[in-house]
């Protein structure tokens, strides 16, 4: 009978000690304003209608269309922080240079996908936006992730919109629990976010056992491999708010809403659940392109005058 009683103090223990290890923020936080919006992955962005992700005219898009926004944030080699997902600009412009290693001038004379659009900076970001919508900031930890965490708060120190931060790397979603404990925080994860991990780290961060450190509000999981004991038991048991990425399908979508997730989409537009908004791609694309001339004429900066398409068929 000790044995047994043995037995079971020490499976309460370890219990209690998963639990301690994989749970949010206490108290938790308040996403109450987030839940009304989707959110546009990179922006609302179709580069084969001459719209590239993470570029201001995705992010334009966006706010038109109403939606919230997703997008990623690194450091060129002097220190600006631009908004751009991959290390290296191969795959967006064609050429095989990292942004790490360029200066935000050397940066600008490319283009993304072959059209007019340039990586933009953080702060032309802010200034399109206006807080007219909420944002999912993503830290890259490719370099210097205490310069970019500390440049990216003062940025956001005088934004008056609604905005959290997630990072893959627990050091950053780490500093902002020690630095600014107010500002909602995400850990993302997904299976094998770097290719260089050992299967013992890839086993941590995926069962979400770096929580202990980071404490994060959310966690940002891919849908594909969500379903785990960890994920299932944060969210169920201890309250962790769920957002899940990046929905390509009205059924995961869908899905993802049922159960209270904050969703990232692209590839469509999530218009089904919101009756209020009856216009597609090309109709936002339009009513840019229309502000835009509108804008040139009266001297004023684009997109500043409609929040949203519904805004802009009053207008």
């Amino acid at each position: 009978m000790t044995i047994v009683f043995t037995l079971l103090a020490a499976a309460a223990v370890i219990l209690l000690l998963w639990l301690w290890a994989i749970g949010p923020q206490l108290p938790r936080a308040d996403f109450t304003a987030f839940h009304p919006f989707d959110y546009a992955h990179r922006g609302l962005h179709d580069k084969d209608k001459g719209v590239p992700e993470n570029s201001l005219k995705a992010f334009e898009l966006a706010v038109r269309g109403g939606f919230g926004m997703e997008f990623d944030l690194q450091l060129t080699r002097d220190g600006q922080i631009v908004v751009h997902h991959d290390l290296s600009i191969s795959r967006t412009c064609g050429v095989d240079r990292n942004i790490c290693d360029m200066t935000y001038e050397e940066l600008s004379g490319y283009r993304l996908f072959g059209t007019e659009e340039r990586v933009p900076l953080f702060s032309q970001v802010l200034e399109l936006v206006e807080g007219r919508t909420p944002l999912i900031i993503e830290l890259k930890s490719y370099t210097r992730q205490e310069e970019l965490c500390q440049k990216t708060m003062e940025q956001l120190e005088h934004y008056r919109g609604l905005y959290c931060v997630e990072s893959f790397d627990p050091r950053i979603v780490r500093w902002f629990r020690k630095r600014f404990p107010r500002v909602i925080r995400g850990q993302l994860m997904c299976r094998l976010p770097r290719e260089d991990m050992t299967k013992l780290e890839d086993f941590i961060g995926r069962n979400l056992l770096t929580n202990w450190y980071t404490r994060p509000h959310f966690e940002a999981y891919d849908f594909t491999t969500r379903r785990n004991p960890s994920l299932r038991t944060a969210r169920r048991v201890l309250g962790m708010q769920e957002v899940s990425w990046t929905l390509r399908s009205l059924e995961d979508y869908k899905a993802a809403k049922e159960e209270g997730c904050l969703c990232i989409f692209e590839k469509f537009l999530p218009l089904q659940t919101d009756p209020r908004k009856k216009f597609t791609f090309s109709d936002l694309l339009a009513d840019s392109a229309k502000a835009a001339a509108v804008c040139l004429r009266c001297g004023e900066p684009q997109g500043k005058k409609s929040s949203s398409w519904k805004n802009a068929q009053k207008s």
